[in-house]
């Protein structure tokens, strides 16, 4: 279902053979440990698109600026992930096997993108990140 998904103290991690289908979603990440992670590397199919209205416009993972913990997203042929990964304070992986569409901005302390096959990364100016508007309030 679209919204927002809070992983307080449990990372979010995908793996197998399976298939992930979320549209609409952010996921925020508030580790407390390095085991706590977003780990997707998942071998079936996954779909994942952030909101496209609203403060989180355009932002799939957002992970807590101060949290120094991996994101690591692994994708095969079947990966359409769309959207800003945040991850302002720790380090995020992307590689790709065939032919996988992974994000399409990246913000972190360092980025390591590597794969086989294709790995493609489209910037989509319809649904950057929301802009915040600052108002005094009486």
């Amino acid at each position: 279902m679209p919204g927002i998904y809070y992983m307080n103290h449990g990372g979010f991690s995908f793996s197998g053979q399976g298939s992930l289908l979320g549209r609409g979603v952010m996921i925020y990440n508030d580790p407390n440990a390095n085991s706590q992670r977003i780990n997707v590397t998942g071998q079936g199919s996954v779909d994942l698109s952030p909101p496209t209205s609203g403060l989180y416009q355009g932002i799939l993972f957002f992970q807590n600026r101060t949290a120094d913990v991996a994101v690591n997203i692994v994708g095969s042929g079947g990966y359409t992930v769309s959207g800003t990964f945040y991850a302002a304070s720790g380090p995020i992986s992307v590689s790709g096997n065939g032919d996988a569409y992974i994000g399409s901005q990246y913000i972190s302390r360092t980025l390591d993108l590597g794969g086989n096959g294709s790995l493609n990364i489209d910037y989509t100016a319809f649904n950057p990140p929301g802009l915040r508007k600052l108002q005094l309030v009486e």
